[in-house]
């Protein structure tokens, strides 16, 4: 990674964005969620009529904005990793049943593949909110459904090519368990590429939570989230700019870094493109 200026800073800038996140209660200068109308669309603190107290302003009830945005941060990254995580470990054991046994488990994994990809994610979203509520938890549940097709897909396909291998045959012949051969002699092979889809797909949750919690099919209202904020800046787009700029520029921020480590891991993990 030393070789490689762009990852290194990437990984830089995403580590103090967790490590703000998680240490959001000592780091954070205010509550986030503390009223003020005193301080009512207070611009950032090198403007006129800013304060230093409150660096990058307020919003339109006097919360302060970067406080919002540290704690911001650990919503965004706890839906996306677990989102990934569960989606991930679902689809991965879905997609090696599906190329591995093959036949009518085969088919009917992927008919679920298709029946998933069929459906608009919004329609999705809107449909379980609707009927569950709006909350964390309902949050991550929509995106794990809507994630686990793209790793079933992967997984599917390289286990079909794997297990035509010639080593895979000889093992067979020599008696070793179908359990054997798939956890010590396939599911090595599929770590790099579940790995880097994986870095990549976080980026994409990161992503749809912010637009969902901007339609107002996200986390709880009260709860400071980036799309939230971006939500309650577009009405002050042209009055106090710096509601929605920032959350923005967080957002933009966090997704660059997780796509640059996203193909660096590719890079790395992958001999093809070594060689």
């Amino acid at each position: 990674m030393r070789r490689n200026v762009g990852a290194l800073v990437a990984l830089t800038a995403l580590g103090l964005i967790v490590l703000a996140a998680v240490l959001a209660p000592e780091v954070a200068p205010f509550d986030p969620n503390a009223q003020d109308l005193n301080l009512r669309l207070r611009p950032p603190a090198w403007q006129g009529g800013g304060s230093r107290a409150h660096l990058l302003g307020n919003d339109h009830v006097g919360r302060d904005i970067l406080s919002r945005i540290i704690y911001g941060g650990r919503v965004s990254l706890t839906v996306g990793a677990l989102a990934v995580l569960c989606a991930g470990a679902f689809g991965t054991v879905l997609g090696f049943l599906a190329g591995y046994r093959g036949g009518l488990l085969d088919e009917i994994i992927m008919r679920a593949v298709d029946v998933q990809l069929s459906i608009p994610f919004i329609l999705l979203a809107i449909v379980i909110m609707a009927v569950f509520g709006v909350s964390l938890q309902n949050l991550i549940i929509v995106l794990i459904i809507y994630g686990w097709v793209v790793y079933a897909r992967l997984v599917r396909g390289q286990v079909l090519s794997l297990r035509e291998r010639d080593y895979v045959t000889a093992l067979r012949v020599l008696g070793a368990s179908h359990l054997r051969v798939m956890l010590r002699h396939i599911l090595p092979n599929l770590v790099s590429s579940i790995v880097v889809v994986a870095t990549l797909e976080t980026a994409n949750v990161i992503i749809l939570e912010s637009g969902l919690s901007f339609l107002g099919l996200g986390v709880d209202p009260r709860t400071p989230s980036w799309g939230t904020m971006l939500s309650d800046g577009r009405d002050y787009v042209t009055s106090a700019w710096w509601l929605a700029t920032f959350p923005g520029v967080a957002i933009t921020v966090t997704v660059l870094c997780i796509n640059v480590l996203g193909d660096w891991l590719r890079d790395r993990l992958d001999p093809r493109l070594r060689a």
